[in-house]
């Protein structure tokens, strides 16, 4: 359990299957039904339509909806040993997974409860994956991606922070108005090390929450903060969607974009 190639130590997959449950039981049902149809058509995108489905897809499908949380884990871990690559266990078996389980939901074979218990074993393993992803080499000077949140009306804090961060010689790439899509595939093309993003207040949790999970799955290896009013008013929501830093105030804000800068830059 303790090899640095096993994609699932305990700790990072029970911890990001409980949080992203206790997550969706804090939001609205219509919000959940979201989420896990973002899981499913972002992780299905991920999948070589010239590749058959692996053969034992249907186990793996199965096995994420189980009852027993071990099972689908111990099927990748199957899978790795016998060789896979991390990245065709993500790209192929997984993708085709998601792709399954979408097959049934629209084809009512599984409920909602199974959906949410199968996306949340998928992003779990996903995350157990991101360690083990990389980014492109950095350029000469520090960069990050700075968004507002999708249908983000309150940007004045977003902007702010990109001009003072560009003062401070950061190369940064500000995108207001964008939406969910537009800023996957953005992400999906050219992999930030850093991701900004900023929230507003309560109402942003949902549209918060959708982008992290759309990050995660588009580029494992880049590091969010978020910051903005939604720290202060939902800070353990917030906390469950695992962003990898978050502060209310640009002086914690500035030591957390080098703390991550350094975390994700070869040494």
């Amino acid at each position: 359990m303790n090899d640095a190639r096993d994609i699932f130590l305990r700790r990072v997959y029970d911890r990001s299957f409980q949080d992203l449950k206790t997550l969706s039981a804090k939001l609205p049902e219509d919000t959940v039904i979201t989420l896990a149809r973002e899981v499913l058509l972002h992780v299905a995108s991920k999948a070589d339509p010239d590749l058959p489905a692996p053969a034992d897809i249907e186990t793996l499908a199965l096995d994420l909806i189980h009852h027993d949380p071990d099972r689908a884990a111990g099927v990748v871990r199957s899978i790795q040993t016998a060789g896979a690559s991390i990245a065709d266990i993500y790209l192929h078996h997984l993708a085709a997974a998601a792709r399954q389980l979408g097959a049934w939901w629209e084809t009512d074979r599984i409920s909602l409860v199974d959906v949410t218990v199968g996306t949340g074993r998928i992003f779990a393993i996903m995350r157990g994956l991101a360690p083990l992803f990389t980014l492109p080499d950095p350029g000469p000077r520090k960069s990050a991606l700075f968004a507002a949140v999708p249908d983000e009306t309150h940007t004045l804090g977003v902007k702010m922070a990109a001009d003072l961060f560009r003062q401070k010689d950061w190369d940064i790439d500000l995108r207001l108005g964008a939406t969910n899509a537009t800023l996957a595939a953005e992400i999906a093309d050219h992999p930030p090390r850093i991701v900004g993003l900023s929230a507003g207040g309560m109402h942003a949790t949902a549209a918060l929450a959708k982008i992290i999970i759309t990050i995660r799955i588009h580029s494992p290896a880049t590091a969010i903060l978020v910051s903005g009013q939604v720290v202060n008013d939902a800070p353990d929501i917030v906390a469950l969607m695992q962003p990898d830093a978050m502060t209310t105030d640009f002086d914690t804000t500035e030591v957390e974009m080098n703390r991550l800068w350094t975390a994700t830059t070869p040494q």
